[in-house]
Parts: C-alpha cells; structure tokens; sequence
C-alpha cells in the first residue's frame, strides 16, 4: 500500500470517528454555538483556490478533523461525568421571586381563588366534645405532697424582684424527684399541703439559658393545687367544664356553645395554612435543584438541634426518638419544606410580587412573637441573628413564604364566615 493510500485510510477513519462522536454529542441537545464557545473551538472555514480545490487539503484536513474530534470528545466525557456525580444548582436570591416551573423544577397547579371553609357543624363540636372526654385524666387528691409523688402546681419565678421571663405556669402537672424544673424545686414542694403557697429559693446554675441570672438566687412562689391520683376518664359535668375552660366556661349547658365558638376561632385563624395546603398539594415537584435540597437538609438538622438542645434533649436522636423518627426522616422534612419555599418563589415570580425591606422586618418581627415592642430598638440584624439561633435558617426565604401564604389566602373563597 502507497503512502497517500495510507494517509487517505487514515483520514477515513478519523472522519468515521468524528461523525460517531457527533451523533452522540447531538443526543446532549447542547447548541453547536454553545459547544464552540465552551471548548473553544472555531468554526469551520472552507478556503478554495482558484480552481475550486483546497489548498493543503492532505495535511490540514487531517489536522482539523483530528482537533475537532479531540474536542468533541472532551466534551463526551465532560458530559459523562457530570451525569454521574455532577450538582444542579440553580441562581435564586434569598427572599425574592425566581421561576422554579420555567426552570423545569416544578409546575404549579390552582393558588388563586381556593375555597376553604371555617363553619363548624354540629358533628364538629360533638366530635371535639368526644375527643376531650377520651383523654385520661388524674383524679384530684387532698394531703401532703412526698417524694414521688405526680402534683398539680402553679409556680412564678422572679429574681432580683423581677419576673423571670417564661418562669410562671399554672396547672402543670409535674412528677417530684424527675427535676423537670430544679432539684431544689423539687424538694421544696415535698411536704407542702394542698392549697398550701410557698416561696423557693433556688440557684440559677450555669449554662442553663438564664443569661446574666446564672449563679443568682431567684425565688418561686408555687401553690400546690392537688396531688394526682389515678388515670380516669372524666366526668362531664360543671366542675370538669369550668377545669378544662380555666372558667371562661362554668356550665355544662353552655359548652357547646363554648366548644363551637372555639373551634370557628381555630378555623379562622388557620384560614392561611389551609388555603396553602391546597397550593402545595395542586403543585408537582418534579425534582430539587442539588444546592436548593443541600441547603434545605442542613437547615432542616440545625432546626432540630435547636430544639433538641431548647427542650431539655442529650441529643437530637434522644429527640427524634421521642418522635418516633429517625435521621432518615430529616430529609423528607427538607424535602417539604424546599418544596414549599419553591413554589412560593414560583408564584411570586408569576405575579411579579416583591417583599420590601418594611414588609420583610414587620413579618420577621411578627414570626418570632416580640411583645411589649421588644423589637422596636433591636435593628434587623439582631433580629435576623436571634431567628437563625432560633430555627437554624436563613430568615428571607422563610419570610417570603410568609408572605405568599398571606398572598394566597388573601385571595381565597372563605365560605362561613361571621
């Protein structure tokens, strides 16, 4: 075989290679102007001479196909390999709109003109009424508190001769010796006779969330209502109304009422959590941008330990436990939750809806329940830090979908309304 025979097999072949490559480069659906960018590679240029020929067609030809199936390859394998372990990110600013559906991420259903309604039935207040008188509760016992023993108390805390905040509760049943509160506590309280009002000392230990007070003596006046006896089912009568109430209610006669009333005040105040739970239910996730579900899944575990470490838990699986869930249940949190997050930026996107820097403080400020204008000198960087330590989470996102439930819910059908 001549050597020009040689060099046209050769570029044969590579020819037959290059065009294999393409066919699978076009299965990317990736534009061929998007390709030459990426790896930059130029177009090709056809240059003839004057008799219609190319010059140098042996050598250059080669030299072009040979670059050209290089790249493409490249790009193959680049392909390749984000498939296999590559991360789907998507450029959402926290608490502003971004069009997940467009994105390919979800597809909405119906948010506008959703019916809910807040009537409550006859059936409502009996099965209400059914509910309460299911639960056990202690028999009500005269005499002297022990060791041991499960009592029925109200207590308030105050040290320096100021209230300590969320130090004072009534009607908590607690079990003496578990030291739910304090060990002094406690002990304080054996001895005690129903009725009886006692004063408390106790020292505020260290690393217990007290602040400044840790170290202190604070005092705890407490009563002793009764001690608890034995599980029972309730008796509905006056006295078990006027109880269960805290004496908003004293007749039996009247706890219907009292019961329907109650539950169209829960109703009503739950119209936005309703009418969002149809919103998400009319949307379809069809998958989670990597970053959005990483974020969610971190955010979702601090959340936990959070609480785990607010309510008294060793750790977040002693917390879980209690719950009967378990780490993999985490995710799934997350999953909701950036689901929801990304069918509120959806609609904002859809409705060209904004939330300005006012509406965001007023709704952050609202979220974490300041009273008595607690917040009115706190800047919102404090207010900001002070809901990250409290839920473990970016506040804008989270404020958002606050403000797409209202969104929605202002414009929902609410059927029975007073």
């Amino acid at each position: 075989m001549s050597e020009v025979e040689k060099n046209e097999l050769d570029v044969n072949e590579q020819v037959e290679t290059s065009d294999a490559m393409e066919t699978e480069f076009e299965k990317t659906d990736i534009p061929e102007e998007d390709i030459q960018e990426t790896y930059d590679i130029e177009p090709e240029v056809t240059v003839t001479d004057n008799n219609g020929g190319t010059p140098g067609q042996g050598n250059k030809t080669t030299a072009i196909i040979v670059a050209l199936s290089l790249a493409i390859l490249v790009g193959i394998v680049v392909l390749i390999c984000f498939a296999m372990g590559g991360k789907s990110s998507v450029n959402s600013e926290a608490g502003a709109a971004y069009d997940f559906e467009e994105a390919g991420y979800v597809t909405l259903g119906e948010y506008k003109n959703i019916t809910v309604s807040v009537e409550v039935t006859d059936a409502d207040v009996k099965e209400e009424k059914d509910y309460i008188l299911d639960e056990d509760v202690y028999q009500k016992l005269d005499g002297t508190a022990k060791a041991n023993d499960m009592v029925c108390i109200n207590y308030k805390g105050t040290c320096d001769g100021n209230p300590i905040e969320d130090e004072s509760a009534e009607d908590v049943e607690i079990q003496l010796g578990d030291e739910e509160i304090f060990a002094e506590f406690d002990q304080g309280i054996v001895g005690m006779n129903t009725g009886d009002t006692k004063t408390i000392d106790v020292v505020l230990p260290t690393d217990s969330g007290y602040g400044e007070l840790e170290g202190k003596t604070a005092q705890y006046e407490v009563t002793l209502n009764y001690i608890c006896g034995e599980l029972v089912k309730p008796e509905l009568n006056d006295e078990f109304v006027t109880s269960y109430t805290d004496g908003e209610c004293t007749s039996l006669a009247d706890f219907d009422d009292y019961l329907r009333n109650e539950l169209y005040e829960s109703n009503v105040s739950s119209i936005a959590d309703d009418v969002w739970e149809q919103v998400v239910n009319n949307a379809t996730v069809e998958k989670y941008p990597d970053d959005v579900l990483d974020k969610a899944i971190e955010e979702t575990k601090k959340n936990y330990e959070n609480f785990s470490e607010m309510s008294g838990y060793e750790s977040t699986s002693d917390f879980l436990d209690e719950f009967g869930m378990t780490e993999d249940d985490i995710e799934d949190v997350a999953k909701d939750t950036a689901a929801e997050k990304m069918i509120a930026k959806t609609i904002a996107a859809k409705d060209g809806l904004t939330m300005n820097d006012d509406v965001y403080r007023n709704l952050l400020v609202d979220y974490m329940e300041y009273e008595n204008g607690q917040a009115d000198n706190m800047s919102l960087e404090d207010i900001e830090t002070e809901y990250r330590e409290s839920y473990g989470e970016e506040p804008r996102d989270g404020m958002l979908l606050e403000y797409i439930k209202t969104y929605v819910a202002d414009n929902a059908k609410v059927e029975g309304l007073k």
